[in-house]
């Protein structure tokens, strides 16, 4: 046993080596392809800056219309809310003025009415 387990040893004071020149070998590999995708990637970004400036421009020009739209709309809302305020004041008067205003209806039926009546007489 204790023969095998020194003809391991020495197998992987051997191997070790060898395993380690091939790891370093692979991440040099690694680091040299992550490099040149880097640096593809700085020049996709550089060649993206011109495109992002007439984007930036593009949004400064649409932004004006933006806000009138805005503006509008704040003024619809304002418009609405008045007339909702309106009715209601409205309503309120009209159910706190119902007898006076059933009268006065009333009175001017009844002058309608009577000049009806009035003319149907006299042509008879």
């Amino acid at each position: 046993m204790d023969e095998l387990l020194l003809a391991l040893k020495n197998v992987s004071e051997q191997l070790l080596p060898i395993l380690g020149a091939v790891v370093l070998f692979y991440l040099c590999i690694v680091f040299r392809k992550l490099g040149v995708l880097l640096e593809s990637l700085s020049k996709t970004v550089d060649n993206l800056s011109p495109t992002i400036k007439l984007v930036d421009q593009s949004l400064e020009k649409v932004q004006t219309p933006l806000d009138t739209a805005v503006k509008l709309s704040h003024t619809i809302d304002n418009v609405h809310d008045k007339t909702v305020d309106s009715v209601a004041k409205a309503t309120t008067y009209v159910n706190e003025n119902m007898d006076e205003i059933k009268s006065y209806v009333n009175d001017k039926v009844n002058k309608v009415k009577e000049h009806f009546e009035k003319e149907k007489n006299e042509e008879e």
